[in-house]
This record gives structure tokens, C-alpha cells and sequence, in this order.
């Protein structure tokens, strides 16, 4: 097993699985996505395991998201982009574990978590956020899309911020991401290393109702988050350009809004692949229809093995993470060229 992730059983019958990856912000690669898979299918089993403990290493980072390095690198030819195809169900798979577990997960979601950290803390139990917190699906930036269930989870907030966190990736802090229903409560980064003892070291074996004793092990420690002032702050924004039907409209409206706040978003979106927000933008859109977590992560399948194919994928990320500050040369130069029949495409079996 991969020391990027430390797996152990405490005597007291905890779980604790450790993404240990700190300088890459504990990034999921292919290895880490296997080795945490394995375990909790192996910990269904052992009947003095009573909860599992999801964290990160480090202050920065729960979880950064996937590698995308090791996707872009497995680009070159039809065997690797098969690798990154099975890398990424193989991702999906293993947050439906989760969601799916029989015994209570906690995440620790202190610090950045974004994308693959978000599948993985999504469907946990109990999902801890401190000030540290920094949660985003920033997929578009790298010209992929939301994935990781999101289809399905930034529908359960109003169309109009799900569909602007989604094209956007906007990064919200503790208090937006319990109003938006990805967190659950929230403790002071000084207290989760309490918080984290008091889990450990509590005897769990012989505990009745493990969930209801979990949760009074939070409360104790919990305080009332932040007030969501990011999502507040541009609530008639969102509301006004992200209604939309179609994004060419959201875009013409966004350029028509002279207020800095819609240049700034507009500008942001003028830089990304637009082929990616189409797909994005129909993808949120069919989402609404899903009726559960586990459907979104099916069509994420599908999707992401379409844009392992995709060329927009490997220059955004290129630009970004790789030649880092380079121009991207995209298929498309505006929304306004990209077809139906191409954003269809990404969809179809």
C-alpha cells in the first residue's frame, strides 16, 4: 500500500485513514484513490471497527482534488488516457463507498478542499469545517468539469448559485459551504486536535448508538459558523445572470453588467475553455433532473471519459499547472461557436 495514505485501528475501534501527501495539499493519485478503496471494503468486515476518521495532513489541505498531473501526463497515448479513465471511476466508485458506508465517517475538512476532497467528504456523515476552510469545485479552470457527484449536490442549493458555483468555481469559506449543504458543522481549527483525541481515544465497542455519541462528541466542541456572507454578498448578482436557459445568455448578460462584481465573473469566464462551460453548463442542467447522489456519479463516468479525449482538457491544464501562465490555445474562441451536437456529444453512450 502507498505511504501517501496511512491507514490504522485504534483498540478503541476507530479507523483513522491519513491522506499523506502534504506538499501536494494531499492531491488524490491513482495509488492513494486504490489503497483508500481497499480499506474501507477490508473494514466492512471487522465488527470491532465502529467509525472511520478522514482527514489530511498538514494545516493546508483535507484534500486538493485529484492529480491532475498524472491525467495530463497520461494523455499521450490511448493506454494511458484508459489508466486515467479507470483512475476516475475508480474515484467515483469509491465516494459512493463512502456515502454508501455502514459504519459513520467523519471528514475533517479543515483547510482546502476542493474537487476530489469534495467526493470524498461529500457523502461522509459528519463533515467538520473550521476557518480554514477553503471549498471550491474549480473543475472549469483546468477546462474538465464538476464532477465528483456535482451534478447532483450543487442542485440541492438554488439552480442559479449551483450553476455559478459550477461555471465560476468560486472558493467559499465555512459558513457558505453549510448554507449550501456540503458541511455539517463547524469547530475551530484550534479545537480539531481536541476534537480529534476525544474520537480516538473514546471507547466506541461498547457503545449503543455510535451515530447519536458521535455527534455529541461535536457538539461539545462546536461552535455556530461564520454567517455566508461570500454567497450573500453577490446573492442578486447570481440571481440575476445565472437564470439563464442557455450560457450564451448568461454571458451576454454578464457583459451587458457594468458592475465590477459581473466584470470580474465575466472576465474569469472569458478565459476559460468554452467547450468546458457548455459541457458544464448542460451538465448542471440535466443534474437537476437526478433524484440522487449516485446517478450523478454514473454520468460523471461517462462525462470525464469524454474529455480524457478532449484537447481543450490537456491545454487548460497545461496552462495552468504545467507551463504554468501560458496562453491556451482552445478549439473554440467563444461560446457562441461551440454546437449542440459537440456539447451533446460528451453525454451520449
Amino acid at each position: 500500500m502507498t505511504t501517501d495514505v496511512q491507514v490504522y485501528v485504534t483498540k478503541t475501534g476507530v479507523g483513522v485513514i491519513t491522506l499523506n501527501r502534504e506538499k501536494a495539499l494531499n492531491s488524490l493519485s491513482s495509488r492513494m484513490v486504490k489503497a483508500i478503496n481497499e480499506t474501507l471494503h477490508a473494514w466492512k468486515a471487522l465488527d470491532d471497527l465502529m467509525l472511520v476518521l478522514l482527514e489530511g495532513a498538514g494545516e493546508k489541505a483535507f484534500c486538493a482534488g485529484g492529480d491532475i498531473k498524472e491525467l495530463y501526463y497520461n494523455g499521450n497515448n490511448h493506454e494511458g488516457r484508459a489508466k486515467s479513465i479507470a483512475f476516475l471511476e475508480l474515484e467515483y466508485d469509491t465516494d459512493q463507498l463512502i456515502s454508501d458506508y455502514p459504519k459513520p465517517i467523519i471528514a475533517m475538512m479543515d483547510g482546502i478542499v476542493m474537487g476530489g476532497g469534495v467526493g470524498l467528504s461529500y457523502g461522509a456523515d459528519f463533515r467538520i469545517v473550521t476557518e480554514k476552510t477553503k471549498w471550491a469545485m474549480p473543475e472549469t479552470a483546468i477546462s474538465f468539469f464538476p464532477d465528483v457527484g456535482a451534478g447532483y449536490f450543487l442542485n440541492q442549493v438554488s439552480e442559479s448559485i449551483g450553476m455559478y458555483m459550477g461555471l465560476v468555481g468560486e472558493t467559499i469559506q465555512a459558513g457558505d459551504a453549510i448554507a449550501v449543504g456540503v458541511a455539517d458543522q463547524y469547530v475551530q481549527s484550534e479545537d480539531i486536535c481536541k476534537l480529534r483525541e476525544t474520537l480516538i481515544d473514546s471507547e466506541w465497542r461498547n457503545v449503543n448508538d455510535v451515530q447519536t455519541s458521535i455527534d455529541e462528541c461535536i457538539q461539545k466542541l462546536s461552535v455556530p459558523a461564520p454567517k455566508s456572507e461570500q454567497l450573500n454578498h453577490l446573492a442578486s448578482i447570481i440571481k440575476k445572470h445565472f437564470s439563464h436557459s442557455s450560457l450564451t445568455d448568461v454571458m451576454e448578460s454578464l457583459r451587458e453588467d457594468s458592475s465590477s462584481d459581473a466584470q470580474t465573473i465575466y472576465k474569469k469566464l472569458q478565459n476559460r475553455s468554452p467547450l468546458s462551460l457548455h459541457v458544464t453548463f448542460a451538465h448542471l442542467k440535466n443534474g437537476r433532473n437526478l433524484s440522487s447522489f449516485e446517478d450523478a456519479l454514473e454520468i460523471d463516468k461517462h462525462v470525464a471519459s469524454s474529455f480524457m479525449e478532449c484537447q481543450d482538457f490537456y491545454e487548460g491544464v497545461r496552462c495552468l499547472l504545467v507551463d504554468k501562465g501560458a496562453q491556451p490555445a482552445f478549439e473554440y474562441q467563444s461560446v457562441q461557436e461551440v454546437s449542440t451536437e459537440t456539447v451533446r456529444s460528451f453525454f451520449e453512450k
